[in-house]
């Protein structure tokens, strides 16, 4: 992933559907020397258009998504997993809940909202529509209700289009399940609420009607001019003092914008939601845009609409590039009037703009044809050629940056960032010491790699696991680490907040296995990489060694296996963000914890799985003991999605074939799962050799440590003329 010189950050906050429209123009139309990073604590956004269809049953939820993390992949553009919990406005800085603040030169804005619900008196939970992410989990457990025939009364508060929609969607599932569900010996009873004498307020007469119509015929009941005041565990009361029978309450009405926001420091309306110009910028703050519903356009003020948040998307796209470049900025126009489709719960909608209003199943047809293809443009993405400079990099005839000692990052800098994480080195001395403890070894190793996905904390948590490994392999104890950092070309402010990201998670990774950072190393090149030289000691009683293998041991690895090609998919925005960031979860778990358990239970002979691969670092080991192994193939551990990459989509690792020429001592198969013996794995499990005895008390106690997926895959015996068979 080569880098070109960075000379401004934008943050993105929310993968809302402008941001997304924003990523894909800027993955098809970069801005040479502008680094983007999208914040979002989920890796998939959905498309809220298509909400209805899922819960009528007419879409999966995997059909309503869009992978962040592929989409950003195509944009170049960092993601990073995390909840933002305060933006410090005038400092530029963003906090985000477990990590190091992150600083931006421009940031925009386009998250979710929360419902309002702060005049109703609460005594049982809601099912709130916003955000979507929670809904669809709640929606779940609705539906296993429902097919246990739990359900009674169901009452949907809000009667505009999204609660019209709602009610007769959740109608029509529910219909569906009671034909087919012997559990389900009662129809509920699906309700609407509203305080307005009529549903779709707004709305033409016309469409009103045939709205009121299509329940009276569904049997779905309308209850009007009720303002609720308190929802209870059976039933729903209004301000007057009437109430109606609700187990289960939907809510969609009211939107309110998320806590945090109110002490940011923005221009804001009453209702908390921030003011924007007819540029989409803040009011006061030329630095930071606001998009979607949490946006207040104060000279155009809008419903809160998806349709408004897709059109405001290219917009966005010119006026961050123009205010980079010191242009003056385009105005968004959002229509006065735009076509509205509402479902009517089955595959039939109802069209309407100004008075006029049109209906049948064509319309449904039509609106699905537009969704999908609003759909297809993040699940298909281009092979783009390297962008032109458009005058946002570096004066291109700035002095080439130098070699050598003169390509380190400047001393003030680096002595800011290690003094403001706390991290204190030798400042007299050319080199750490450590004091070796009487009767100790001593354990060297170094390892490290440039950084294969774009989040600076994750990959340092991630490098650091992976260095520390060859100590816990040989069941010793990691004592110190020395960095070796490596930044792209960049401003100075932003070399500095990359290594504050990096060096915070390299910090509190090392913290957590209490290894002390004593010095290091950094330089300047075209892309980030990080790299350890670790020390640690081992009491002599307690070194586990490769060359200690026994026939009749079996072998437990302790992590899945296909990190090289997950990871080679996701350098080409093939790989879907679930399958990389439960990956990453697994890469940044230390083995500490399983070593800790071999230890206890007797292990002498052991090791990391890595780059070799499996059958590798496997061979390695047999070959020190001239013994052979035989393996079940079906027992591997592998990651989600590894299958897919491999099998469908044809995607392994460059050092694939090469792991695989390495190991021709290893018996040819054709089962499924063999080529991911040669996988090559970053921040891998560890491979130990256990007596028989002891296999089901070790997967016991390793699981039971985190190790979810740890298995027994084979056996150890005699030598024999392939080195790897399988039983």
């Amino acid at each position: 992933m080569n880098q070109q010189f960075i000379a401004k950050e934008l943050l993105l906050i929310g993968g809302g559907h402008a941001h997304v429209i924003l990523l894909r123009m800027l993955g098809m139309k970069p801005i040479p020397g502008l680094q983007v990073t999208l914040v979002s604590p989920d890796v998939r956004t959905p498309y809220s258009g298509m909400l209805p269809g899922v819960v009528a049953g007419h879409y999966t939820q995997d059909d309503i998504h869009i992978d962040l993390v592929r989409l950003c992949r195509f944009a170049g553009a960092r993601f990073i997993r995390g909840t933002v919990s305060h933006i410090d406005a005038a400092g530029k800085s963003v906090q985000v809940e477990g990590r190091p603040d992150l600083g931006y030169d421009v940031l925009s804005m386009n998250i979710g909202i929360t419902p309002s619900v702060s005049n109703v008196k609460l005594n049982q939970d809601v099912i709130a529509v916003k955000p979507i992410s929670k809904f669809l989990k709640q929606w779940d457990l609705f539906i296993q209700r429902a097919h246990k025939g739990d359900l009674k009364n169901v009452c949907v508060v809000g009667a505009g289009a999204g609660g019209v929609e709602l009610a007769l969607s959740i109608d029509q599932r529910l219909t569906s399940l009671y034909a087919s569900s012997s559990a389900m010996t009662e129809r509920p009873q699906v309700s609407i609420v509203t305080r307005d004498e009529r549903i779709l307020k707004g709305y033409p007469a016309r469409v009103q009607d045939q709205f009121e119509a299509v329940m009276k015929e569904r049997s779905v009941n309308i209850v009007a001019t009720f303002d609720v005041s308190d929802v209870t565990p059976t039933q729903i009361g209004s301000s007057d003092g009437m109430s109606i029978e609700a187990e289960d309450v939907f809510w969609v009405t009211g939107a309110a914008p998320q806590h945090w926001m109110a002490h940011s420091g923005f221009d804001m309306n009453d209702a908390g939601f921030i003011n924007v110009d007819e540029t989409l910028r803040c009011v006061g703050n030329a630095s930071v845009f606001a998009v979607g519903d949490i946006a207040n356009m104060v000279n155009d003020a809008r419903p809160k609409a998806g349709v408004y948040a897709v059109r405001q998307g290219p917009v966005l796209y010119e006026n961050i590039k123009r205010s980079l470049l010191g242009k003056k900025l385009k105005k968004f126009k959002p229509q006065k009037e735009f076509l509205s489709i509402v479902t009517t719960g089955g595959k039939h909608a109802i069209a309407a703009k100004n008075s006029l209003s049109i209906s049948g199943a064509w319309v449904w047809q039509w609106k699905n044809w537009i969704d999908k293809r609003f759909m297809k443009q993040f699940s298909q993405y281009p092979v783009m050629s390297e962008p032109k400079n458009t005058g946002l990099l570096r004066n291109n005839d700035a002095q080439m940056a130098c070699g050598g000692c003169g390509s380190k990052v400047s001393g003030d800098l680096l002595s800011s960032v290690l003094s403001g994480l706390g991290i204190v080195t030798s400042e007299l001395d050319d080199a750490a010491i450590f004091e070796v403890p009487t009767g100790q070894l001593m354990l060297h190793t170094v390892d490290g790699f440039r950084s294969f996905f774009d989040d600076p904390y994750r990959f340092s948590e991630v490098t650091v696991q992976h260095a520390l490994s060859d100590i816990y392999a040989m069941g010793g104890t990691p004592k110190t680490a020395l960095a070796m950092v490596t930044v792209p070309y960049a401003e100075s402010a932003i070399t500095q907040r990359i290594l504050e990201q990096l060096l915070a998670g390299t910090k509190a990774a090392l913290d957590r296995e209490g290894v002390e950072l004593v010095g290091g190393h950094t330089a300047e090149a075209s892309e980030l990489s990080l790299a350890f030289a670790v020390n640690g000691i081992v009491d002599p009683a307690s070194l586990m060694r490769k060359s200690n293998l026994q026939a009749g041991d079996c072998l437990i690895l302790t992590k899945p296996l296909g990190t090289g090609c997950l990871f080679a998919a996701d350098m080409q925005a093939r790989a879907e963000g679930e399958w990389i960031s439960d990956a990453l979860d697994s890469m940044a778990l230390s083995n500490r914890k399983s070593m800790e358990v071999f230890r206890e239970k007797g292990v002498t002979a052991c090791t990391d799985v890595t780059g070799f691969g499996l059958a590798g670092h496997l061979l390695e080991m047999l070959h020190a003991g001239n013994l052979s192994a035989c393996l079940n193939l079906d027992a591997l551990p592998l990651y989600d999605g590894t299958d897919a990459v491999y099998y469908q989509a044809s995607i392994k690792s460059t050092l694939h074939d090469a792991n695989r020429q390495a190991a021709q001592t290893v018996q040819a198969s054709k089962h499924r799962n063999f080529p991911f013996l040669f996988d090559p794995q970053t921040s891998g499990g560890l491979l130990a050799a256990v007596k028989s005895t002891q296999v089901e008390a070790t997967l016991i106690a390793l699981k039971g440590k985190g190790y979810t997926q740890a298995a027994c895959i084979g056996t150890i015996g005699a030598r024999s003329e392939n080195d790897i068979k399988f039983s």
